[in-house]
């Protein structure tokens, strides 16, 4: 029965310490990397929410660059995938889909049959 029970500790303790590593929304990936909480909230982190806005974006484009840059990096291997940062809304804020917090949403789906997996 110590034995048994044992086990079942072991296997909690170890699920527990696997899901605090493995990151779950794009801030936890973040984190992972060692970007602070004020690169993305300023300096009086934590804030419920990124500046209003104009300014939603500007955390992202501080270290990934407009959407040129990332469209540069997000070509797809398969020339008949589209790619989401080269797309025909603009420059939407990067929390259009992008949540942090929160599971991403794929924007494209609203209107179109794209599978993008979103962090």
């Amino acid at each position: 029965m110590k034995t048994l029970l044992a086990a079942i500790l072991g296997t909690l303790v170890m699920s527990m310490a696997a899901a605090q590593t493995t990151p779950q929304y794009l801030a936890d990936r973040h984190v992972a990397r060692g970007v602070q909480c004020a690169a993305c909230h300023g300096q009086d982190a934590p804030k419920a929410a990124l500046p209003e806005d104009k300014d939603r974006h500007e955390p992202c484009v501080a270290c990934h660059g407009f959407y040129d840059k990332v469209a540069q990096r997000t070509v797809p291997k398969n020339p008949e995938e589209m790619n989401p940062h080269s797309q025909h809304d603009g420059n939407l804020p990067c929390t259009t889909c992008h949540k942090g917090h929160q599971a991403g949403k794929n924007y494209c789906a609203g209107c179109h049959y794209y599978n993008f997996k979103v962090p």
